[in-house]
């Protein structure tokens, strides 16, 4: 969405880090304030991260169900939302009805993730559309009393009315996006094992959070965005020309703490920031009724417009980055549902895939650091997997459709153990490892030393949540590896092998000309006594050796004459 907008102030409003218990939780919505010189001049943010890619092969999030699940709801009136006609929340939620939680940053992350330009309104722009504007996009409330002053970003919630706007729409959205956080470091608290529950019960469903706007500092990320299943999303900074390539500076970030019930708290052992999107600069569909955080009921209400073509300018906070992040997630799934090869297999939807796919392929940002230093095999080896303020890095939705789309392989069929045998350079698989075993992806094409090559390995903590209260277990977590190896000479190149992470990533230049191949290794538990492990993968090796035969052009110079011949390799 570009920057482009038609009015009114945006606000002054500050992060707070609020605390949960079993019985009733605490949470913030995750959004600043910023307001540029020239707001105007900004760029289509759908175009600058690729997006076009999807749309221009017809994907634009149709048959995918998406569902925005914050404190409040989202408002349906504005012209960009009124395609919104499903809203989920408990009858112990805030108000007497769904009315009562129409709320303007729900409305702010809505348009984000699912907006449409085309709602027949006679003001049609692309910069009106969400990242996934085809998608049947839902509303979930969890509120049931808000705190402060209007406007209020600070709110309670119980386990009924947290369960009424989530459970819903778990097993049922293909996403859910949640730009709001608690306080719980290590991801152990009660509602952030819920999620991770619910997530891990049902992969076809991808929860994407924000990570939180305390930052710098470090373990600073709140629940839900410091549990183990989600896409935990930091939010970029634009540096003036659009460029997005620096994490913001209030992001919140680690490295985190870690917690299970065996090993307890293990300080500042993960890296718990999946990926990193665009969080400042940007505007969004605007809501100014007197409802949600800015209730008559509420202390310092007033009455806003209510306009439905009135847009906030220049808001930021990775409440922003989350739902653009999920957004990609929705083209990505309609990609799958709209492709005759893909359409019927869920595993080609499942969370674990997709993350996979968008850390693959997110870009490097300058400092990127996940911790890899050169070992003697010409690779690296890494013990932290991701960077702690970035993850894998930047969202790059156009290299996701190529790493997606048009990748070679596109899921190995079935879930066999061992040798998998021969892939692509470029390709995904949803895969399962036995506890004490190894997998093995053998690469057809010989790879070219000097080039790029990029794996990324995630699995699912394993907790439980069936939806009733105090049913939330945490039962084990699987410590994986990932490795890439020469296949001539079977020597492990480089490898990724972080004990607290339950993702494993490598970004390197491969050191010679040769043929590799990726094992993802399962050699121990964490914690728990799980015996085999589902994973996505994704892996692209960025320039194959041209095959026996083919020709090359090889330019001499000698003696001031320039030569050109082909010579055959």
């Amino acid at each position: 969405m570009a920057f482009k907008a038609s009015s009114l102030l945006c606000l002054a409003l500050l992060f707070l880090s609020l605390s949960a218990n079993a019985q009733e939780g605490q949470g913030i919505n995750h959004i600043v304030s910023n307001r540029p010189g020239n707001f105007a001049s900004g760029t289509n943010i759908n175009t600058l991260l690729g997006a076009n890619a999807f749309y221009d092969a017809g994907f634009t999030g149709q048959g995918t169900v998406s569902a925005s699940v914050e404190a409040g709801h989202i408002w349906n009136s504005h012209q960009t939302l009124t395609q919104v006609t499903q809203f989920a929340n408990h009858s112990s939620a805030f108000g007497s009805t769904a009315n009562d939680l129409m709320d303007r940053h729900a409305t702010w992350v809505g348009h984000h993730l699912g907006g449409r330009q085309n709602n027949g309104s006679t003001q049609s722009a692309s910069w009106r559309n969400g990242i996934a504007h085809g998608t049947d996009l839902r509303s979930g409330a969890i509120a049931s009393q808000w705190n402060g002053s209007a406007y209020a970003l600070s709110f309670n919630f119980s386990g009924n009315s947290f369960d009424g706007g989530y459970s819903p729409y778990f097993g049922t959205a293909d996403v859910i996006n949640s730009s709001w956080g608690g306080t719980s470091p290590a991801g152990n608290n009660t509602f952030a094992i819920r999620l991770d529950g619910y997530a891990n019960n049902n992969p076809s469903t991808t929860l994407v959070t924000s990570a939180g706007n305390s930052g710098p500092a470090s373990n600073t990320i709140g629940y839900p965005g410091s549990g183990y299943n989600a896409i935990t999303v930091a939010a970029l900074a634009n540096g003036g020309d659009n460029s997005y390539n620096s994490v913001a500076n209030f992001s919140s970030r680690g490295p985190q703490d870690y917690f299970d019930p065996i090993n307890g708290t293990v300080n500042g052992a993960r890296a718990a920031i999946d990926i990193a999107g665009p969080g400042t600069n940007l505007h969004a569909a605007f809501y100014g009724g007197q409802t949600g955080g800015n209730h008559f009921t509420i202390p310092g209400s007033s009455p806003g417009s209510s306009s439905t073509d009135f847009y906030t300018f220049a808001v930021q906070g990775t409440s922003f980055a989350s739902p653009i992040v999920a957004g990609a997630v929705s083209l990505i799934k309609s990609a799958s549902y709209n492709t005759a090869a893909l359409a019927a297999n869920a595993a080609t939807r499942d969370t674990r895939v997709v993350k996979s796919v968008l850390q693959n392929s997110a870009d490097k940002i300058p400092g990127w650091n996940n911790g890899q230093v050169a070992n003697g095999n010409g690779g690296v080896t890494t013990t932290q997997a991701l960077d702690f303020a970035s993850g894998a890095g930047a969202l790059n939705i156009g290299q996701a459709f190529e790493q997606y789309v048009l990748a070679g392989t596109q899921d190995v069929p079935g879930m066999a153990n061992g040798n998998l045998g021969l892939v692509d350079r470029v390709g995904w698989d949803m895969g399962n490892v036995l506890l004490g075993e190894s997998n093995l992806y053998e690469i057809s094409q010989a790879l070219a030393g000097g080039s790029l090559f990029n794996v990324t390995l995630n699995w699912f903590r394993d907790r439980d949540y069936t939806g009733f209260l105090f049913n939330q277990t945490d039962n084990g977590q699987a410590d994986l590896s990932l490795q890439v190896v020469n296949l001539t000479t079977n020597q492990v190149i480089s490898e990724s092998m972080s004990q607290f992470n339950t993702t494993e990533h490598l970004s390197f230049v491969l050191p010679s000309d040769g043929r590799y191949g990726v094992r993802v290794n399962y050699t121990q538990n964490t914690f728990g006594n799980q015996g085999s492990v589902d994973y996505g993968i994704a892996w692209s090796g960025f320039a194959a050796v041209p095959e026996p035969g083919a020709l090359a052009v090889l330019t001499v110079v000698f003696a001031g004459c320039s030569l050109r011949r082909r010579r055959s390799k």
